[in-house]
């Protein structure tokens, strides 16, 4: 943990067996040479867009038709990614299973 944060990374949290670093994308390869220095075997490198600020979605009435149009840009043969910025709460998810 020390070496990647020496090397700029902001947060590293454990995903199942596997950790994700989450830096700045001007230093994801100083940060990940630091690692692989290291000696830490580096699985991926990916640069992806995280939100600074999530709006909580608290209606399945106002989930439904949002996910419906993620959905619809994903199946989209020209997008390549959909970021979004809504969390959805537990709750909400068990309404729309049912």
């Amino acid at each position: 943990m020390l070496v990647a944060l020496d090397a700029g990374a902001e947060d590293i949290r454990a995903e199942g067996d596997d950790w994700v670093v989450v830096c700045e994308a001007s230093s994801t390869a100083a940060v990940r040479h630091a690692i692989e220095e290291a000696g830490i075997e580096v699985s991926s490198s990916d640069l992806t867009m995280m939100p600074t600020s999530l709006v909580e979605l608290d209606s399945a009435d106002t989930v439904k038709p949002i996910l419906r149009l993620i959905d619809a840009l994903d199946e989209h043969d020209d997008v390549q990614d959909v970021y979004a910025n809504f969390d959805i709460p537990e709750s909400v998810l068990a309404e729309l299973d049912t």
